[in-house]
């Protein structure tokens, strides 16, 4: 990810997710094994069955926020009786969850699950993350598994940045022995290209079996659906892991425009929508896939192409406000109409 959200992303009851049995996992990479991928013409298809497909996934999170909000805009503007449009957890790249403004109304209420994170190998991020364990995180709601996520982008220069071998010894004292106190740990966050693929080979090779995470932590940035669902499989395949997609949008950082200091040849709001409804229908239709967080649930929303109301090509008007009227609205929920309206640019208390 782009640097550009770097200061947001470094930093009981449970919900009603069940995690499914699953065969003993393999870590060791096979390039020459051969998934079955679906073309995107059966994708497609996913878009027209998404009420048969949603019963397959009943007891699953689903889409979940990304949240870098803080307590910028309300998070209950998410919240829905819609079993379609229902948010299953939030992270917001930290240890520290999203407390309620003192003396706030309820609207400020919280009331989603929170998903904490380590985000770095140094003690910089290290020390607080251990104090939030000790503090139980503040004691606020986590996911039914109390799902912990390990180290953001640490292939990647402007972000967490560990080597795998720094990573292993990390994982394997600090994180690694949360899952004794019952705690279900998400893989280290890589990059969606092949740096990404390599780090993490090489994390599980200097791990030497001590590092065991319950689940894939993913991200991708492109415009394409069928890349997308092949990154996933690919990943899942590999390592035998169900998966939560972390970060995910249709964004191009191929081509950077130092004029503008923006990427060129971004998504319309169009194929912004059809990116969305396609991934989020095949998500649903696939029991391994748990959660995903689009990219993202954030206040003030930048354009993509032609005007579309998007930032990084992943979300359209994700600023909910309270009242009343209902608006188009484009995201890890694929295309949908929620309540309350959503604008950009305004901020209500």
């Amino acid at each position: 990810m782009p640097s550009h959200t770097a200061q947001s992303r470094n930093y009981a009851q449970s919900d009603s997710t069940t995690h499914r049995p699953r065969s003993s996992p393999s870590h060791t990479p096979s390039p020459t094994h051969n998934p079955p991928y679906f073309t995107l013409t059966l994708t497609l298809l996913f878009t027209r069955i998404l009420p048969l497909t949603l019963a397959l996934n009943e007891n699953v999170g689903g889409p979940g926020l990304a949240w870098a909000n803080g307590n910028w805009v309300p998070m209950g503007g998410f919240t829905s009786t819609n079993p379609m449009t229902q948010i299953s957890s939030y992270y917001n790249w930290s240890p520290y969850p999203t407390i309620p403004p003192e003396n706030s109304t309820e609207k400020w209420d919280v009331p989603f699950p929170f998903v904490p994170m380590l985000w770095g190998c140094t003690s910089a991020y290290i020390d607080p993350f251990v104090q939030q364990v000790n503090s139980k995180f503040s004691n606020v709601r986590l996911t039914n598994g109390r799902a912990i996520l390990g180290f953001n982008e640490p292939d990647h220069p402007q972000q967490a940045l560990c080597s795998p071998q720094q990573a292993a010894e990390v994982w394997k004292s600090v994180l690694e022995p949360l899952k004794q106190q019952g705690y279900r740990l998400g893989s280290p966050g890589v990059t969606s290209g092949e740096a990404g693929r390599q780090w993490m080979k090489e994390w599980y090779d200097a791990c030497q079996g001590g590092c065991n995470p319950d689940f894939l932590a993913l991200h991708w940035y492109d415009l394409v659906p069928q890349n997308f669902i092949e990154h996933v499989q690919y990943y899942h395949y590999t390592y035998n892991l169900p998966v939560w997609v972390t970060e995910y949008a249709p964004q191009n950082f191929s081509v950077f425009n130092p004029e503008t200091n923006s990427y060129d040849s971004q998504a319309t709001y169009v194929e912004v929508r059809r990116f969305m409804d396609i991934t989020t229908a095949w998500m649903r239709s696939v029991n391994w896939v748990e959660r995903w967080f689009w990219f993202g649930a954030m206040y003030e929303m930048g354009r993509g192409s032609k005007g579309a109301r998007v930032e990084w090509g992943g979300a359209w008007g994700t600023r909910v406000k309270q009242g009343k009227g209902d608006i188009e609205f484009v995201s890890g929920l694929g295309s949908v109409g929620i309540a309350g309206k959503a604008r950009s640019g305004e901020r209500t208390r």
